[in-house]
């Protein structure tokens, strides 16, 4: 009797084991972290969207308190570069 207990805990046990080995391996699948790395940069893209929503509603904000014409003071364009030369943005 105490075999067949010991069997039957032991065969719970491996079951139990391999469940969680298969979902383990399947969290790590090359598939699944390509789907959370795009998770991730939409996520960062959603957060980079409202920040610029955020800033703009602001600076309309700030622009009405202080009585700036947006048509009328446009700040000068930046200088052209040539399409070769990157800025350094360290």
């Amino acid at each position: 009797m105490k075999r067949i207990l010991w069997l039957i805990i032991g065969i719970v046990v491996g079951v139990y084991a391999v469940t969680r080995l298969k979902k383990r391996v399947q969290v790590l699948a090359p598939e699944s972290m390509q789907e959370s790395a795009a998770k991730l940069a939409a996520a960062v893209r959603h957060f980079g969207d409202q920040v610029r929503e955020g800033m703009e509603e602001r600076e309309a904000e700030l622009r009405d308190s202080l009585g700036i014409d947006t048509n009328s003071a446009m700040p000068p364009a930046p200088p052209t570069t040539h399409p070769d030369t990157r800025e350094d943005y360290r």
